[in-house]
């Protein structure tokens, strides 16, 4: 939009300010310069005047919870080429959220990988630097606070310019960075420290009810992320922190609210597609549908790997199926047999009844991986009300615009 806007001829006011998740103190801190600017009669002719006080300030901090680790299981079994880990969180105070919300947590880089940083640069891990945010010792910063972690491309030049190296548009870790195209003395990397961006909050979808399981604990439930990177095996920062964590471990998180994901009125049906950790919001809503006695149907598609190590939850939800909180259940393992299947096969196998379950008033969530596994069902059940309703692709589509209008249609998608 800003290189829209410029295109058209317009001028900023104020430069364009990125923000992660973690938003708020960023974003409180550009509305109030770019409300200072809009106060001054000189900001532009035709724009009036705007004071402060127009505006209700809100509170930049979010609300962090101090947690330990009370359980953390691989719910794979032995076998599985995955890890993926049950963990329950538990804190000393009432925990404020919903089924569907999600929690933030902000992993810390692993300590091998912090040293190594601290011998490639010589630098002394007790020497105190002030960051943009925090003022810590350069160990804690590069541990608690600081993202080393697969630098953006503007962090990158920003480091070329400090250190002097041509480096091609790339981007890579920071001791991939250290080691290649290494600083000249530990003064300059006090600098290359300055530049560094705060550590971005991983968020999780809850996989607990506070009426299913109590206020003071949260559950979540993470997927070890593998990838190659420099022809070495790694895994994702926050997802091997949490794995890692042992009973007894201190963490902190905060609530995400997510106003869009949220379980309908205790009579109405759901429908709840969530293969692989998408299990995990649905898990939280079958605990509090059985919890709180709601009388509306449930009908639960998951899939996975293999049936025999990777059937998260398995015990539970055949409880839930068994004592009638889930009315229906469809599995899809897809290398169980020669042939892929995925939920989505499964849903089209049974499209007649899955459109009269929506026609009826049924609402859909969707959880689990973006790509391609979201955009996949979602052409499903396009096709399934085109087929099943007689639609053609417009109408398909409005139908679809309908059910997310009228709170319907849900994704928590990553």
């Amino acid at each position: 939009m800003d290189a829209r806007f410029k295109s058209f001829g317009g001028k900023a006011l104020l430069p364009l300010r990125k923000c992660d998740v973690d938003y708020e103190a960023d974003a409180k801190e550009w509305f109030d310069e770019l409300l200072q600017i809009l106060s001054k009669p000189s900001a532009t002719a035709a724009q009036p005047v705007v004071k402060s006080t127009t505006i209700a300030a809100k509170p930049a901090g979010k609300k962090y919870y101090a947690a330990k680790v009370v359980t953390n299981i691989n719910l794979n079994d032995r076998g599985s080429r995955k890890q993926t880990f049950h963990i329950e969180l538990g804190t000393s105070e009432d925990i404020i959220y919903e089924p569907g919300d999600t929690i933030g947590i902000v992993p810390h880089n692993r300590a091998e990988v912090v040293n190594r940083i601290l011998s490639l640069t010589g630098i002394d891990p007790n020497t105190e630097i002030q960051t943009a945010k925090v003022k810590a010792s350069v160990k804690e910063l590069l541990t608690k606070h600081l993202n080393i972690c697969y630098l953006l491309s503007s962090t990158m030049k920003k480091y070329a310019g400090i250190t002097g190296h041509e480096i091609p548009d790339i981007r890579m870790d920071l001791v991939d960075l250290l080691r290649i195209y290494p600083v000249k003395e530990a003064s300059q990397f006090v600098e290359v420290i300055k530049t560094l961006l705060a550590i971005a909050p991983r968020l999780y979808s809850v996989a607990s009810s506070p009426e299913a399981h109590g206020r003071q604990e949260i559950h979540i439930t993470v997927a070890k992320d593998r990838f190659l990177a420099q022809d070495e095996q790694r895994y994702g920062l926050c997802s091997e922190f949490l794995g890692d964590l042992v009973v007894g471990s201190d963490v902190s998180f905060y609530v995400h609210k997510d106003k869009h994901f949220k379980l309908p009125a205790p009579e109405k049906d759901v429908i709840m597609i969530g293969p692989g950790t998408g299990v995990a919001p649905f898990r939280s809503f079958l605990a509090h549908r059985d919890a709180t006695g709601a009388t509306g149907r449930n009908w639960f598609f998951f899939g996975e790997q293999l049936f025999v190590t990777d059937f998260l939850y398995q015990t539970e939800i055949q409880n839930f199926l068994a004592t009638g909180v889930l009315t229906r259940l469809d599995l899809a393992f897809s290398r169980d047999q020669q042939e892929k299947i995925y939920v989505q096969h499964r849903m089209q196998k049974h499209a007649a009844e899955l459109y009269q379950w929506i026609k009826d008033g049924a609402s859909v969530f969707i959880s689990g991986t973006k790509d391609p596994m979201s955009k996949d069902v979602e052409n499903c059940l396009l096709n399934i009300f085109k087929e099943q309703g007689q639609l053609n692709d417009e109408e398909a589509n409005k139908f679809l615009e309908t059910l997310r209008k009228e709170g319907r249609y849900g994704k928590d998608v990553y």
